[in-house]
């Protein structure tokens, strides 16, 4: 095992650009992935007691969820390895019942081509100095659309069960998996720990973390589960890491490259006028009468 990982070299970047924490974006083709998600509302069920059937929680709030294809599994806590993290936009339609999203990228600055044939979904680009002074519609915009931080790396689940509560059997460590986060609190907790990692010169890659759920609530009452994060154990990496980390940002590729796809389905612009200026010039020499 060894703390340094070739890398990749027919891609000229460097390890840490490929995992999102430099400021370098990359550019193929994988099949789908098992993705981590976290319950907001409780899974209730029934338990028989004293003779009698009592319905109670037997899933909480803030538990997390492995799916893979038609199988769902629930833990109370993971361990997560991250390998990549990019920034997205996203907004749920709910006319055409389509999560819209912006191509991923190392960071949320600049115009990102998205699934509906603009950029950044209509929000404005930068910092916004007076919100208040914005136009309705785009305040309304910028509500709806969110910044989410997607993660890929690996997940081993602490107590594995299904939706009865019950435990479950079956590989639940070190999955590949991709992980979106949206919550401020989320977000801020985990990135606490990999900027730690950071400030030691230490990779992302380097060191497992611990994720686990907690209830919430807003004003109205209404509960939701946010991640709280703390530093796991070291990790020393290894030739597999190589494979696992050019699977993924393949997986990034091939995300990016179903967005770009959507987005040049529906922008309705066609070629732009410099490319059909230089198709008439080849069109009219093609037609010119020599002698």
């Amino acid at each position: 095992m060894s703390n340094e990982l070739q890398i990749a070299t027919d891609r000229g970047q460097s390890m840490a650009e490929l995992m999102g924490v430099s400021s370098t974006p990359s550019q193929q083709s994988t099949p789908s992935i098992a993705r981590v998600g976290m319950i907001h509302q409780p899974i209730m069920g029934e338990v028989e007691f004293n003779d009698k059937t009592i319905k109670t929680e037997v899933v909480p709030v803030g538990a997390f969820t492995l799916t893979q294809g038609d199988d769902k599994v629930y833990s109370n806590g993971v361990t997560f390895r991250v390998f990549a993290q990019r920034n997205q936009w996203q907004r749920w339609n709910s006319e055409t019942e389509e999560m819209e999203k912006s191509v991923m990228s190392n960071s949320l600055n600049g115009d990102m081509k998205d699934s509906i044939g603009g950029f950044n979904l209509g929000r404005p680009t930068g910092y916004i100095d007076d919100f208040q002074s914005l136009p309705e519609a785009t305040k309304q915009i910028m509500r709806s659309v969110k910044r989410v931080k997607v993660f890929f790396g690996t997940v081993t689940l602490d107590n594995p069960v299904n939706d009865k509560g019950e435990p479950v059997t079956g590989n639940y460590t070190d999955v590949p998996v991709v992980m979106d986060v949206k919550n401020r609190d989320s977000l801020k907790s985990i990135d606490a720990v990999l900027n730690g990692l950071s400030r030691k010169n230490l990779l992302p890659i380097m060191s497992t973390i611990k994720l686990s759920g907690v209830e919430d609530s807003i004003p109205t009452g209404a509960k939701f589960g946010k991640i709280e994060a703390k530093l796991g154990s070291s990790v020393d990496l290894s030739d597999s890491d190589n494979d696992t980390l050019k699977d993924f940002i393949e997986l990034v590729e091939y995300m990016n490259g179903k967005v770009l796809d959507l987005h040049n389905e529906r922008n309705g612009a066609g070629i732009s006028d410099e490319d059909a200026a230089v198709v008439k010039d080849i069109i009219d020499n093609d037609f010119i009468e020599v002698g």
